[in-house]
């Protein structure tokens, strides 16, 4: 008896024991909360406060107002032949992309969100099919007088909704001025592109749960290394270039041997970054209309403050947008302001400083197609 009862208070003894062990294992986790409490603060201490109604534009990294902000862009096809000069409203732009077309020369498209900035935006021309993945990969609206015949296979066949001047609102939505020949004369503004809204039932609202494209700093915040880039030579016939000015620590840019001047303002065209997207360009017609890959990975520039790295561009799939990643593989961080893309030929090679440019030297239709 004494025997079952000793036995009896030894197994009461361990379950106390057992139970007092117990409790401080659920004790001793006690900081992990606070470890997790402390990040949410340290968290919170860094992201920053912003005025009521104010927010980081999803295109420049600046702070302008939500009305704005949250409208998306129109993306314009921008006439850049010689015989076109000058230009409207560019200089208001937030981006520019510019990429070869048929002859040699090149098309710019301009992207804007504040669009009431410009006055007068052109001269504008037709869509090449290519340029619906740069318009898409800022979710903008694709605003186009024209169109080769392989943009409107695909716009017709991928049901894309565009402002197209050869519509029966066009006449609502573009205008001819009398300063200039065809087809060099064609213009838009903001209330006539609202009137494209209004006849195609395009909506300027970005789709719920739409996230920035690319990650900006707060303040401008120069490249750690790279390779000095003070003067950036394009390889195109036009023979675009960019000189950083230090003052203003914007890239000027130049073509056709002068300023790239927006007569609306006269002002020079400047902006804070440029991409070069090096990608693979094939001539797919008698007519030298060109096919530029933009999916896939590939070589790059990024270039601010005077320096350029290396940088390798991803878009996997046609629904992905194209985000550019430096050397360690981490995504690029763009310093705030207006950014202006070069869509390169694998061929050709963009140079620094007094070198000149290495143009593809590749026999195409471009030596005999009229400019």
């Amino acid at each position: 008896m004494k025997k079952r009862m000793l036995m009896a208070a030894g197994l009461a003894l361990a379950l106390v024991l057992s139970a007092a062990g117990c409790g401080k294992k659920k004790e001793e986790p006690k900081t992990q909360p606070m470890t997790v409490e402390s990040t949410v603060e340290t968290s919170s201490e860094t992201s920053e406060v912003l005025p009521e109604g104010k927010m980081r534009s999803y295109l420049t990294g600046e702070v302008i107002s939500s009305k704005v902000g949250l409208k998306r862009p129109y993306a314009i096809m921008i006439n850049n032949i010689k015989d076109s000069l000058p230009q409207s409203g560019i200089s208001d732009a937030e981006m520019i992309y510019e990429c070869k077309v048929e002859g040699g020369i090149t098309r710019l498209m301009a992207v804007f969100q504040d669009v009431y900035k410009a006055k007068k935006i052109g001269s504008i021309r037709s869509a090449r099919h290519y340029y619906i993945d740069l318009a898409n990969d800022n979710d903008a609206i694709y605003v186009h007088f024209g169109q080769s015949k392989y943009a409107k296979a695909r716009i017709e066949k991928e049901k894309i909704k565009t402002i197209s001047g050869l519509s029966s609102y066009g006449g609502k939505v573009f205008y001819r001025t009398k300063d200039r020949v065809a087809p060099h004369n064609v213009f838009t503004n903001a209330k006539m592109l609202k009137e494209g809204l209004k006849a195609t039932g395009i909506s300027r609202k970005y789709p719920e749960g739409y996230t920035a494209r690319f990650k900006f700093n707060k303040e401008d915040t120069p490249l750690a290394q790279g390779k000095t880039a003070e003067k950036v030579n394009i390889p195109f016939d036009s023979n675009p270039y960019f000189v950083y000015d230090k003052s203003t620590g914007l890239y000027n840019r130049f073509q056709y041997g002068q300023k790239h001047i927006d007569t609306e303002n006269n002002k020079q065209i400047a902006v804070k970054n440029i991409f070069v997207q090096y990608v693979r360009e094939k001539k797919i017609s008698s007519h030298d209309h060109q096919d530029l890959k933009l999916k896939g990975t590939g070589s790059g520039l990024y270039i601010t403050d005077g320096k350029a790295i290396k940088v390798k561009w991803v878009k996997e799939k046609e629904s992905d947008r194209t985000l550019f990643y430096d050397e360690s593989g981490s995504e690029v961080v763009l310093n705030p302001g207006k950014t202006f893309f070069e869509e390169v030929p694998k061929k050709s090679v963009v140079t620094f400083g007094d070198e000149a440019p290495i143009k593809d030297k590749t026999k195409t239709a471009s030596e005999t197609v009229k400019k």
